[in-house]
């Protein structure tokens, strides 16, 4: 029995960014490197942007961007800020969580606003989609991907396709796939739920972790040696989170420099260990993760994914609404 609170939420479709609109920055984790926050902004004014950097963007306290409550007034003060039609996030590292007790929820489900970010930033967004029902984008940011003089092709592709268009269609090979079950035959349905793994980990037992029924989480991590990542995952399934989860997709595990064993199994063992004994389709492959390459993805979103060892994640209907 999942130990989250509260029914799933009903799909709330955000107001779009337009062309020539204006996007809102602000810091909800660690500081950003000055430099690289210039090059993200610029990108953006050169595509026609107008940007609002908020009052606390750049502070420093620690490796953290400001106090919780500093955090949160900023993202608040994008909210209720009737000029500003999104907000993108300027990195992720550490300590987004810390914004969640001095958030006014139902200010942020009222202004229905896009909130970018990824990484850290997965503890604001699962938060908003559980407190609101509000979906979200995990995407590269302003002071990361967006900043880098020469941007992968891959992400900027599907990182403007699903901004503009509020759809995503993603092919991967499935390496994990029971193909002699179910290539080209079957699929399911459900909610996505993108995120850092190891951040999602740190809401559980909280009010802000999402009623996961009927969702599809789609899952990465950086830096987290072989031993957590199957830590993370099994207290996942042991607290029952999962129980009514349709599939689970993995996306792209960075390795930690160190391993904190010497026998370190290949992450394909330790994803069908830990799910072996459920009822879950399991996914892995997807070009999500803390990589130059990395797709967007929307969070909150119905989606549908094959199940071959060709997969196909699209979604089914827009982030926006028309």
């Amino acid at each position: 029995m999942s130990l989250s609170q509260g029914k799933p939420k009903p799909f709330i479709p955000l107001r779009p960014l337009r062309k020539g609109g204006t996007i809102g920055v602000f810091s909800p984790s660690s500081p950003p490197v000055a430099e690289n926050t210039a090059q993200g902004v610029r990108y953006l004014e050169s595509l026609g942007y107008r940007v609002v950097l908020s009052p606390n963007y750049s502070q420093h306290e620690d490796y953290l961007a400001g106090s919780g409550e500093q955090r949160a007034g900023d993202l608040m003060g994008l909210i209720c800020n009737d000029t500003i039609d999104a907000i993108f996030c300027t990195r992720g590292g550490f300590g987004s969580f810390m914004m969640l007790p001095f958030l006014d929820f139902e200010a942020i489900r009222k202004a229905r606003k896009l909130i970018l970010g990824f990484s850290d930033v997965t503890a604001l967004q699962w938060a908003v989609y559980a407190k609101t029902g509000l979906p979200s984008i995990s995407a590269g940011m302003v002071a990361t991907d967006l900043s880098y003089p020469a941007r992968d092709p891959q992400f900027e592709s599907f990182f403007w396709e699903l901004i503009e268009s509020g759809h995503t269609n993603c092919t991967f090979q499935n390496t994990l796939s029971h193909a002699e079950e179910q290539d080209g035959v079957a699929s399911c349905e459900g909610i996505s739920m993108p995120g850092t793994m190891s951040v999602a980990a740190m809401l559980l037992g909280t009010k802000w972790f999402p009623v996961l029924e009927n969702c599809i989480p789609i899952l990465e991590d950086v830096d987290e040696p072989r031993h957590k990542v199957e830590a993370y995952l099994t207290q996942l399934i042991l607290g029952g989170h999962f129980a009514a989860c349709p599939a689970v997709v993995f996306g792209q595990f960075t390795d930690a420099s160190v391993q904190g064993y010497p026998e370190v199994p290949e992450l394909h063992t330790i994803f069908r260990r830990a799910t072996q004994k459920s009822s879950l389709k399991v996914l892995q492959g997807i070009d999500y993760g803390h990589i130059p390459g990395k797709i967007s993805l929307p969070l909150g979103v119905p989606i549908s994914v094959s199940l071959g060892s060709t997969s196909i994640l699209r979604t089914r209907q827009s982030i926006f609404e028309s």
